[in-house]
C-alpha cells in the first residue's frame, strides 16, 4: 500500500507539532504584551498540529498523488543547511546565518542558479529576518556573531 504525500506530509506536520507542544508545555507561557518564552513554541506548535490536520482531511477526501520515491539528495541538502545554521547563528551573527541557510537549502532545487538575483533574495530576506526577530519581536540573536567580533566587525 503506497501512501499518499498529503498524508505524509500531514502525519509529519501533526508529530513535529505534537513534540513542540509537550517541549514547551512546561514553560511559562506569558501574555501577548510580554511573551513568555513557551508562547512563541506554543502558537507554532499548535498551528504546525492545525495544518497537518487540515493536510491530513485532504489526504482522506480529496485525491493526492502517492510518493513515488523519496529523493534523498534534496533532503539530505536542506537537512545539512538548517544545522548549519543553528550550529553557525551564534559565529556569525543571524544575517549570515540565514543569508547561508537560503542559499545552501536552495541548491536542493534543481532551477537553482547562483546569480544576482538569488543573492539578492537572499540578502533581502536576511535583512527582514533580522529587522522582524531581533529590532521588532527582541529575540535575543546576535546580529554580528562571534566570529565577526573577532575579526574587527
Amino acid at each position: 500500500m503506497k501512501i499518499s504525500q498529503d498524508a505524509a506530509l500531514g502525519s509529519f506536520f501533526v508529530a513535529v507539532g505534537a513534540v513542540g507542544l509537550l517541549v514547551a508545555r512546561d514553560y511559562p507561557f506569558g501574555t501577548a504584551n510580554r511573551m513568555g518564552p513557551g508562547y512563541f513554541p506554543l502558537i507554532i506548535s499548535s498551528l504546525l498540529v492545525l495544518t497537518g490536520v487540515a493536510i491530513l482531511m485532504r489526504a482522506r477526501f480529496g485525491s493526492a498523488e502517492a510518493i513515488a520515491g523519496i529523493r534523498w539528495k534534496p533532503l539530505a541538502i536542506v537537512s545539512c543547511a538548517v544545522f548549519l545554521f543553528g550550529a553557525l547563528v551564534e559565529k556569525l551573527g543571524l544575517p549570515l546565518a540565514v543569508l547561508l541557510l537560503v542559499v545552501g537549502a536552495a541548491t536542493a532545487s534543481v532551477k537553482f542558479r547562483l546569480d544576482w538575483k538569488a543573492t539578492a533574495g537572499a540578502a533581502a530576506f536576511s535583512v527582514v529576518c533580522a529587522v522582524a526577530f531581533v529590532d521588532l519581536l527582541g529575540v535575543p540573536m546576535p546580529l554580528a556573531g562571534s566570529w565577526l567580533h573577532a575579526v574587527g566587525f
